[in-house]
């Protein structure tokens, strides 16, 4: 069990049903499950009865993250700014970004200007640090 909070949907998340068309720009911003505001903001689009999380995250100028790694294979697309992952290089608008589940990475930065990147995971979130 790990005392870090888990991310949720701002609003509770849409009724999706079978198919729905969900504009990424509508989604509310994420909370933790201890209330707090999470410090990148995270916009998670999907509910409980999608085994797909698929949000949002924006990243201050020169924000620069942990190493980490994901449950399951992840992919990003870069939708404004420059991102950058130590070890990899630049990715920059419309670039897209796969990483084999179980992999630790990072730390992950913005370049100067922030960056906005959507993420697209099955699984547990947040990431395992190491």
């Amino acid at each position: 069990m790990t005392d870090v909070p888990l991310w949720q949907r701002g609003d509770g998340g849409a009724e999706l049903g079978p198919r729905r068309v969900i504009h990424i720009d509508d989604a509310a911003p994420a909370v933790t499950t201890d209330g707090s505001t999470p410090k990148i903001g995270l916009r998670p689009l999907v509910t409980d009865d999608c085994d797909l999380m698929v949000m949002t995250f924006e990243f201050p100028p020169h924000y620069a993250g942990v190493v980490h790694s994901h449950p399951e294979d992840t992919v990003y697309i870069v939708r404004r700014g420059q991102f950058l992952v130590d070890g990899e290089g630049t990715f920059e608008v419309g670039d897209m970004r796969w990483v084999k589940a179980g992999t630790s990475y990072g730390p992950e930065r913005a370049g100067p200007d922030g960056c906005e990147v959507i993420l697209i995971t099955k699984g547990d979130f947040p990431p395992r640090n190491g």
